[in-house]
């Protein structure tokens, strides 16, 4: 018992010792922290801070350290318990991770830093306010990465996208460069959505532009693949004929890229096309009185393929040039048939397109800023007709016959542009110069062998045509058409919450005998408060615009020498006689005081920033256009007789109508970022969406219907009217959610006023041969189709898999940033594996948009529709990355 009691008490008596003891010999706890950006791409040099949160490790003091240059920072001797760890760097969110439980031994966790907004991002270097008093960086919408990666593989559908996000009525440039084509969706870095109205660099007035910066690959070997599938089985009905025509499509694509040399030269090269078919509908009066709505059993088949390469090489540490190179080649068949058209009049095109880029941008020494840009094209179409034979036309009844189509268009054309920058004191000037050109060939010969029009079925029963128009004579034209722009423009600084921004631009145009196009601009950007959340906008200016070459071109092919364009009234059918007689002939001519049209407008605007989350912006414009083209007819009947009785009509060209326009802009943005990085990677987090829109309302007016129609009186001051183009009211929203993670969801819905159509008599009752005469006292455009309705929806799935290396080398990269290009080294993402599976939906609800209304009165159709626009269609997808 005694050496019991004496084992207890010598343990008793160790026992106070042993705890520390075992405290000591216990393994320490050892974090590694890993920081990166939302691309993956690790961050060198960014701020590491822990600290503790419970009662163990609230005494701890622990130095903040900074990541190494393969992004890691490495805490050791901490103990177990719980921490904040949180990272920041410049230009990015804080990166946060909360209640973070380490255990003995190795902990490693990665924060993820995310971007801030564009108007956040301008802020990190500069004063809030006086960042809002930029001209350059408000009023301007960025597209989130989730936006972009939600954007259709295909270019057509990404077009009309970003047409929708941005309004009809934007500009989209790649790289600078407007009329490019739009690059493969995995070539795209960044898609700014510009509201700029009055700068003296714009040609065009209204001044929207979606720009789109590319990004050739960076870092080691990385591309991607996508395939796309879409069938008239998965189709919605067709609520005009009743069934689901026969339709497929197979898109595909690639591209590769990489870093040639670090920091110093990268690259990437891509290649898409697809393989489609669909089966038109056609809507027409039959000679017995009745209607025919179906789908014919033609397929229009359409084939495509292009190939594009991107080079960006650093010149210097400052200076970098990049080139691209875009080829494709386009076929199309049984075009022209569907509506009133029937299967005969099917004809077909064979397009080719090889295009190049070339772009010399960076800073000149302290104060100048150079973007140089050359663009050059070269486009061949060809058409050719099913059927080689007369066309019937029975007015908004139906049209058989050939189509009546030969030839084709060879086009060069180029693009030079560059802008210098100087920047001193209260001062940013802008000097620039844009010339575009080309040389134009063309044998494109239509209604070569003559066209029979029919007032109404009735007439067409008769066998009596109101008359017969046939071109002969050598269609081929040839020319050269240069244009130039030349600006000068400057943002004075004159104080932190006010920028006045006065600017001059003078075009001229090779076509024209027009010397006298000098645009003043003005524009004032104010920021009266210090939280930068509030921009004013007041400017305004004068604008021109170009002749275009297709006006141009039908004066210079029609003139009554190269080809003439017979018109005989009243003729015999089917063969239209006058046998022994020189029959009348129509000409077109250009005026010869012509002028490019001219167009002054004012516009005002706020830019509202309400919180981190949430912006909205409204503007309201007004423009009125003078020296608009329209049609004058030259020798149009007086009292049923024609001043010139060997002439039919001679359309001239002039620069006399005039247009208007008043629109209101309600612009919003809202997204509901996560707050920390943790929640992000979180498998469900309602928060993980954005929300875009607009609400715009406009109204369009103007007195003419292009260059080559006269009015029915021969005076504009019956023609005053809405334009065939005004929508009056159209409401645009998209929602971008990531809720459920690595599950994406874009819903876009577009609701539009229907566009007015004009209420004409069906009858020749100037005797003019021009089926435009309206009924007495019926305005022009009178009319107007039914509202437009249209929901789209994206759903996608990614899932990622193989090993991520711990660093990857970089590359050079090329941004936009308020007009001006910088050069920055980009870190390229982590080498893994992603997948993506996804179905894009368009008229989700499959909403009959009737179109194609009818404004004959003596058309079995009148003031009916004749059409629905796009029923639902459903593709499937799968992208893979590497």
């Amino acid at each position: 018992m005694r050496g019991l009691i004496a084992i207890a008490s010598a343990a008793c008596l160790l026992l106070p010792g042993a705890v520390p003891a075992r405290a000591q010999t216990a393994p320490d706890v050892k974090l590694t922290i890993t920081v990166v950006d939302p691309s993956g791409a690790v961050v060198a040099d960014a701020p590491v801070t822990v600290v503790g949160t419970d009662a163990a490790t609230k005494a701890l003091t622990i130095s903040p350290l900074k990541t190494s240059d393969k992004g890691i920072a490495t805490f050791d001797k901490l103990v177990a318990g719980k921490y904040s760890i949180s990272a920041t760097f410049p230009g990015f969110e804080l990166g946060l991770l909360q209640d973070v439980r380490l255990k003995p031994g190795d902990n490693k966790h990665v924060v993820v830093l995310p971007l801030k907004k564009m108007s956040e991002s301008v802020s990190v270097s500069r004063d809030a306010q006086a960042a809002a008093a930029d001209r350059s960086t408000t009023f301007g919408t960025t597209l989130t990465r989730e936006q972009i990666d939600q954007l259709s593989d295909d270019a057509d559908e990404m077009m009309q996208q970003l047409q929708d996000l941005a309004g009809p009525n934007a500009k989209i440039r790649v790289d600078s460069f407007e009329g490019a084509q739009l690059p493969p969706k995995a070539q795209i870095k960044s898609i700014h959505i510009t509201r700029n109205t009055f700068a003296a660099e714009s040609h065009y007035i209204g001044g929207i532009f979606v720009d789109i910066i590319t990004q050739p690959g960076v870092g080691p070997m990385r591309g991607g693949m996508n395939a796309a599938f879409r069938d008239g089985s998965m189709s919605g009905v067709n609520q005009f004929t009743g069934e689901k025509a026969p339709e497929q499509i197979r898109r595909y694509g690639g591209n590769l890229g990489g870093s040639i040399a670090k920091e110093k030269a990268s690259y990437s090269i891509g290649f898409n096309g697809f393989s489609n078919y669909d089966t038109p509908n056609v809507n027409v009066a039959t000679p017995n009185g009745g209607n025919v709505s179906q789908a014919v059993r033609v397929q229009t088949p359409r084939t495509y393929a292009g190939f594009n390469g991107l080079l960006d090489y650093a010149l210097t540490k400052d200076q970098t040039l990049r080139m691209a190179f875009n080829q494709s080649r386009n076929t199309q068949r049984n075009l022209g048939i569907g509506a009133y058209d029937l299967p005969e009049r099917g004809y077909g095109t064979d397009q080719d397109f090889i295009g190049f880029r070339v772009q010399e941008a960076g800073p000149i020494k302290r104060r100048f800023f150079i973007n140089t840009r050359a663009f050059g094209q070269f486009q061949d179409s060809t058409s050719h007709s099913v059927l080689e034979a007369p066309t019937i036309v029975v007015n908004d009844a139906f049209t058989s016959g050939g189509a009546q189509r030969a030839g084709g268009r060879h086009v060069k054309t180029f693009s030079i542009q560059s802008d210098l920058d100087y920047v001193r004191g209260i001062n940013s000037w802008r000097t620039g110069i844009q010339l575009d050109g080309g040389r134009y060939r063309s044998d494109d010969a239509t209604n070569y062998l003559g066209t029979y029009t029919f007032t109404d079925i009735d007439a067409f029963n008769a066998g009596t045509p109101a008359f017969f128009t046939r071109r002969i004579g050598d269609p081929l034209i040839e020319y050269w058409n240069v244009q130039l722009g030349v600006y000068l423009q400057d943002d004075i600084r004159v104080r932190k919450s006010l920028t006045l921004s006065p600017g001059l631009r003078y075009e001229v145009q090779s076509l024209l005998h027009d010397y006298n196009n000098f645009g003043p601009r003005m524009g004032v950007t104010w920021a009266p408060f210090k939280n930068g959340r509030t921009s004013l906008r007041l400017g305004g200016g004068v604008y021109y615009d170009w002749l275009s070459t297709g006006t141009y071109e039908q004066t210079l092919r029609v003139d009554g020498v190269r080809q003439q364009e017979i018109n005989i009234p009243d003729p015999a059918y089917p063969i239209p006689g006058q046998v022994g007689q020189v029959p009348p002939t129509n000409k077109y001519l250009l005026g010869p005081d012509y002028q490019m049209a001219r167009s002054a407008g004012l516009t005002t605007g706020i830019d509202q920033t309400i919180n981190p989350h949430a912006r909205f912006g409204v503007s309201y414009g007004y423009t009125r256009q003078t020296r608009v083209a329209r049609g004058n007819n030259l020798n149009a009947p007086i009292d049923g007789v024609r001043p010139d009785p060997t002439l039919a009509n001679e359309i001239e060209t002039v620069s006399d109508a005039a247009s208007t326009s008043k629109e209101l802009e309600v612009n919003f943005s809202f997204s509901w970022l996560a707050p920390s990085p943790a929640v992000n990677q979180a498998r469900f987090n309602w928060r993980r969406f954005n929300v875009n829109g607009y609400y715009d309302f406009n109204r369009y007016r103007n007195d003419t219907d292009g260059p080559f129609s006269p009015p029915p009186t021969n005076t504009l001051s019956t023609e005053w009217g809405p334009t065939s183009s005004d929508r009056g009211n159209q409401l645009f929203l998209s929602i971008n959610s990531n809720a459920i993670k690595n599950f994406a969801i874009n819903l876009s819905a577009n609701i539009y006023q229907g566009t007015p159509y004009n209420i004409t008599t069906g009858l020749d009752d100037n005797g003019d041969q021009i089926l435009n005469d309206r009924p007495i006292g019926v305005a022009r455009n009178s009319a107007r189709q039914a509202y437009q309705e249209s929901i789209a929806a994206r759903f996608s799935y990614t899932f990622s898999f193989g090993k991520t290396p711990a660093s990857t080398p970089g590359g050079i990269g090329i941004m936009m940033n308020g007009g001006a290009i910088t050069t920055t080294a980009v870190a390229a993402p982590p080498n893994r594996f992603r997948m993506q599976v996804y179905a894009y939906i368009t008229n989700l609800a499959n909403r009959a948009n009737l179109t194609g209304y009818s404004g004959v009165m003596t058309s079995l159709f009148f003031m009916q529709p004749t059409a629905v626009a796009n029923p639902r269609k459903v593709d499937f997808g799968v992208s893979f990355f590497f």
